[in-house]
């Protein structure tokens, strides 16, 4: 909804968010002043007060030429603000308001993704998939964390063009063979027609193991990889349509798995 709203960094919940933000109004006459000034009044004046928790000293290095006046909801200027500067983002945590110059986000996950070689397997298991959980969140897909059903273990779950999918999160040393593809397609059919489901490994998948998945036929799920993933946030790609290229080329081929490196032609 907003360019440069951080919900990667946001820790408030849905309820307390829309109460804040997305429910909250302002309509207030700002006298000249800097940005800094700007955004600790919107906090002030608005329907419901918002505290400031962290505001970037860049924001008061300059001052406005004169006053204006807001009729808006606070997300609206915050966001109004943070374009003006490279780099700025906005987010909320429970001490209020933080604006900031941050690393771009891709740079983030690269970051957390390789600090998660550092942990213990079965913490890193967990981690995984709590880093994926945040990845799908900021690409807008509505994920769901990991979750039981009757006698099955599902690693996460998302939306996306009208479909379900369901989640595999594998951290092994040995790439993915044909027996884990196997399984979790046969968990994918056994829902409705309208789920898929992505295998996501970080240490790749077998070459063979991809020959013998695919002779069997009723491809419903796609293939990530640790190097999809790389590539995505080192060249600064769209998630979202990294999958849907993902997708149309399962369509067109009967892979499930083609890396991302092929699909945009990367060296």
């Amino acid at each position: 909804m907003w360019e440069r709203f951080s919900s990667y960094d946001t820790s408030v919940d849905e309820a307390e968010f829309a109460r804040l933000i997305e429910d909250n109004f302002v309509s207030a006459s700002m006298e000249r002043g800097t940005q800094r000034n700007f955004i600790e009044k919107i906090g002030e004046v608005a329907r419901v007060p918002i505290k400031i928790e962290f505001l970037s000293g860049v924001l008061a290095d300059h001052e406005s030429a004169r006053g204006h006046h807001v009729f808006s909801c606070p997300g609206d200027h915050f966001d109004m603000v943070a374009r003006s500067y490279p780099g700025m983002l906005w987010w909320l945590t429970e001490n209020g308001l933080n604006m900031d110059v941050r690393p771009h986000l891709l740079d983030r996950f690269a970051t957390r993704l390789n600090e998660l070689e550092a942990l213990p397997p079965q913490k890193r298991g967990f981690a995984f998939e709590a880093f994926l959980d945040s990845m799908f969140a900021v690409a807008g897909l509505s994920p769901r964390k990991s979750f039981r059903i009757v006698g099955e273990q599902i690693d996460g779950s998302f939306e996306l063009e009208g479909n379900t999918y369901l989640v595999e999160a594998k951290w092994q040393d040995a790439p993915i063979g044909a027996r884990d593809l196997r399984s979790f397609a046969g968990a994918v059919r056994s829902k409705s027609e309208w789920t898929r489901g992505l295998f996501v490994s970080n240490s790749g998948f077998s070459e063979d193991g991809l020959t013998n998945f695919r002779q069997g036929g009723d491809l419903r799920i796609l293939c990530l990889s640790g190097a999809d993933l790389r590539d995505i946030f080192a060249y600064k790609l769209n998630l979202v349509a990294m999958l849907q290229m993902k997708i149309r080329r399962a369509g067109e081929t009967g892979l499930a798995y083609v890396p991302v490196k092929d699909l945009m032609n990367l060296k």
